[in-house]
């Protein structure tokens, strides 16, 4: 055997070629294209590339960190190519970062570390805790006290590369005085508008306009890609109303957890305390009980007094002390002597001398509410539901594995996964992207992009079972499926015209508005019909932005002007007669010199990053880029 195999080596090499390639090519090549890509540079940073893995990684990071502190937040927002290219922004800074600190020798001293975390705000929480409670605080967040000073050493010497330059800049007086004027600027004006609505009546476009706008805008009427598709869901509510749940095992499980179903009961009180200190001698605390005592024995005579005589003790200030209980649970004080009076007590009745920690006390029941529990019947049907859904979420488990079978082995319909799993088939037209308002399954875009796989839409072969939420699994099966494409002009005719019309309005209240223009620079004494005063600080909504924006931009140095501004709905002509500044007081003043401070140190700051990322070589690789950014995570992932 082994002669031959030494004299067939070459044969045998060929034959072992022969089955390991194509394996590779069915199982491994997009395996290893898959890896190949997570590992492609997507940027770089001092020679050291930034992978696409390490970009995921920290999307999937940024997005967990947004929905920890607003879970209502929509999903779809923190997908977008905007939002994964601010995640790999944020990588190159750090990196930019750190090869300033390692390249310039910038280092936080052990001082001011400490002086960091002593004074700053965002410490304030772990500052206020003993000891224990501070470990257990940065155990939480996986950091211990060591870890916690080196990740601010390291922050304070990635942010003194820019801040260093940024806080040492000087604005001059004039610079400064220049900017607040303009800030507190207010401008006098008449003005006019031209409304689009007002000339959309009078727009009555001819067929050849008609057919000429929609050739100019032929790609404004594309129908887009979409797919009229079934779908199923299997998850424990399409699986609840398969769930069997006997009567008896109802009737046990209210026994088992009768409690659920009541109300604790709570007591309320009022009280007379004599104070006795931690450290008093022994005359001092008989001295004390003496006096709860007397105080008994007078609400002994007259129980209905006790509100008086708690009333006049809490005003005294004294030796005693009174007030009220609010309704409680047992236990609710952590004094078990008085729990167990209060709760042995009747409504009215009052307490011989309790003692406690801080003296004597005498109280007095003042309510009693809840004790009950819901009967059987009342809450049955409740029963029924909460155990069906158990029992439903038992059979989705059992199920999963083979409905995800089903649809695969099944690929031309999915009738046979839903006659086997008694499901509902639903249908509906999706694109590529959730529509707005989608929600469940159709707001997967994980499904959709199952959906939109050439598998689906060409062989028209079931999408496998998708996890489109927790214990939720979906199939869809494409019935139809259209490219993008252009509509005809008599499809979209009534949009064109619409389109052509508005477009026709503009064009009219452009004219009209720039002919008005004209007249107010040729006569000064022409009138505009609606007069304001506008600024920067003015918040009314009164004046369209655009109009106060066109008047302080206007040149007054040769005394009034006239301009005209296009708005979103029309036209607009403004004669801007004097500038007002408004008044300023001392509050005013440091508040816009605040302002332009701050905002004069984060441009030199950025002026300073953006040498440093020249300095360190960064480089975008913009194809990849644009190719991965169009991709949602959860389709990446």
């Amino acid at each position: 055997m082994f002669d031959f195999v030494r004299s067939h080596n070459r044969i045998l090499q060929v034959g072992l070629g022969l089955l390991i390639i194509p394996t590779f090519g069915f199982f491994g090549i997009s395996s290893y294209m898959q890896s190949n890509e997570q590992g492609l540079a997507v940027a770089s940073v001092d020679g050291r590339d930034i992978s696409r893995a390490e970009w995921d990684t920290q999307h999937r990071k940024d997005i967990d960190q947004i929905r920890g502190r607003y879970p209502n937040v929509d999903l779809k927002l923190l997908d977008t190519p905007e939002a994964q290219r601010q995640s790999l922004d944020k990588i190159v800074r750090e990196r930019v970062m750190a090869a300033a600190v390692a390249h310039e020798g910038l280092q936080a001293s052990d001082q001011r570390i400490i002086r960091e975390y002593q004074t700053s705000p965002e410490f304030a929480e772990p500052r206020a805790m003993d000891k224990p409670q501070r470990d257990a605080w940065l155990a939480q967040r996986g950091l211990s006290g060591n870890l916690l000073f080196d990740m601010i050493g390291q922050s304070l010497s990635r942010n003194q590369a820019l801040q260093g330059v940024a806080v040492s800049g000087f604005i001059p007086a004039t610079s400064m005085k220049a900017s607040t004027d303009a800030w507190f600027d207010q401008r006098d004006i008449q003005w006019q508008r031209f409304d689009t609505k007002d000339y959309a009546t009078q727009a009555q476009p001819t067929d050849t306009q008609v057919e000429a706008y929609y050739k100019a805008h032929v790609a404004d009427f594309f129908a887009p890609e979409q797919a009229k598709i079934e779908y199923l869901v299997l998850d424990a509510a399409a699986l609840q109303s398969q769930a069997k749940v006997l009567p008896e095992e109802v009737q046990q499980y209210y026994k088992d957890h009768a409690k659920a179903y009541g109300t604790p009961e709570e007591r309320s009180a009022s009280y007379i305390l004599a104070k006795v200190a931690p450290n008093a001698s022994a005359a001092d605390v008989a001295k004390a009980k003496a006096l709860a005592e007397s105080e008994l024995a007078e609400v002994r005579r007259n129980p209905a007094a006790f509100p008086d005589v708690v009333r006049k003790i809490a005003q005294d200030g004294g030796a005693l002390e009174g007030g009220d209980l609010d309704f409680m649970r047992k236990g609710a004080l952590g004094v078990p002597a008085l729990d167990d009076a209060l709760f042995s007590m009747k409504q009215g009745d009052v307490s011989d001398v309790i003692r406690i920690d801080s003296g004597f006390q005498v109280v007095k029941l003042t309510g009693i509410r809840g004790g009950t529990t819901k009967p059987f019947d009342e809450v049955k049907s409740q029963i029924e539901d909460q155990l069906k859904l158990a029992a439903a979420q038992k059979l989705f488990q059992a199920d999963a594995e083979k409905f995800t079978n089903t649809v695969y082995d099944q690929p031309d319909s999915l009738d046979p996964a839903a006659k086997l799993f008694n499901l509902t088939k639903q249908a509906a037209t999706v694109q590529r992207q959730p529509a707005p308002g989608a929600t469940g399954p159709l707001a997967s875009t994980k499904l959709l992009s199952a959906i939109f796989a050439s598998d689906s839409i060409k062989s028209k072969h079931n999408t496998e079972a998708v996890e489109a939420a927790t214990s939720q699994l979906v199939s869809a099966h494409v019935v139809e499926y259209s490219p993008q494409h252009t509509r005809a002009l008599a499809e979209v005719r009534d949009q064109v015209v619409e389109a052509l019309r508005k477009s026709l309005a503009t064009a009219g209240a452009k004219k009209d508005g720039e002919a008005r223009v004209a007249a107010a620079k040729a006569d000064a004494t022409l009138a505009l019909p609606l007069t304001n005063t506008v600024g920067r600080l003015d918040q009314s909504g009164a004046v369209p932005r655009a109009v106060t924006e066109a008047a302080l931009k206007a040149d007054l140095s040769k005394g009034p002007a006239v301009v005209g501004v296009a708005l979103p709905d029309g036209y607009a002509v403004i004669r801007v007669l004097k500038s007002t500044p408004k008044p300023q007081d001392g509050n005013d003043a440091l508040q816009a010199k605040t302002l332009f401070t701050n905002a004069f140190e984060e441009s030199e700051a950025e002026a300073v990053y953006d040498a440093l990322k020249a300095r360190y070589k960064v480089k975008y690789y913009d194809d990849r880029i644009a190719k991965i950014a169009t991709q949602p995570a959860s389709a990446a992932n």
